[in-house]
């Protein structure tokens, strides 16, 4: 697990900790600007949690005369560090940065996973970082095809990570499916 943002993970706050699940996608984004937008109070702080589902699963034969493989995966091997310093820079351009320019306090909490790991497993992750930070909400993307054109119409699917979430989440779970961030204009109330 990586940390990073304006709170250190252990120190206490006056306000809420709002835990945002999060992936790379447009719905993820546009979540963190509902939050940010609508939800965020002066004290909260943001713990920003990402499992990255890369790893290559292990794939073990058991042969029917009690014999057992471990196949290699075919796949060439992925600097992880690397990859992670990528992740981390993406999620610094599109989710931390913005905060920061806020002045809202966030930590990152990165976690790798296998690459065909279920909602389940990523559910879990979440599940036990929110418990960790006491989360007062859990706040994810709509990731369903409701838009029209979908296979969705009534736009009910959230996606299994949502999903699964809001089924078995011992916290209330906040699912945004669409959201436009407001137009600001800041006006000067000087006599003059």
């Amino acid at each position: 697990m990586h940390s990073s943002g304006g709170a250190s993970p252990g120190s206490s706050t006056s306000g809420r900790a709002i835990l945002l699940a999060l992936d790379l996608t447009d719905a993820s984004v546009n979540a963190a600007q509902w939050a940010m937008h609508e939800f965020y109070r002066k004290g909260d702080t943001f713990h920003l949690v990402h499992v990255a589902r890369i790893l290559a699963p292990q794939l073990t034969i058991h042969h029917q005369y009690h014999a057992t493989y471990n196949v290699p995966d075919p796949r060439p091997p992925m600097d992880e560090r690397a990859f992670v310093e990528r992740l981390k820079e993406d999620i610094r351009e599109k989710f931390t940065r913005p905060m920061d320019g806020y002045g809202m306090p966030h930590n990152l909490h990165l976690f790798l996973d296998t690459d065909n790991a279920p909602a389940s497993a990523v559910c879990t992750t979440v599940f036990k970082v929110a418990e960790q930070v006491d989360a007062a909400v859990v706040v994810l993307a709509a990731h369903g095809r409701g838009q029209e054109g979908g296979h969705d119409p009534w736009g009910a699917y959230l996606g299994s990570v949502a999903d699964y979430a809001t089924r078995n989440s011992k916290r209330p779970v906040l699912v945004v499916r669409n959201y436009t961030p407001p137009l600001v204009l800041h006006v000067s109330r000087s006599r003059g």
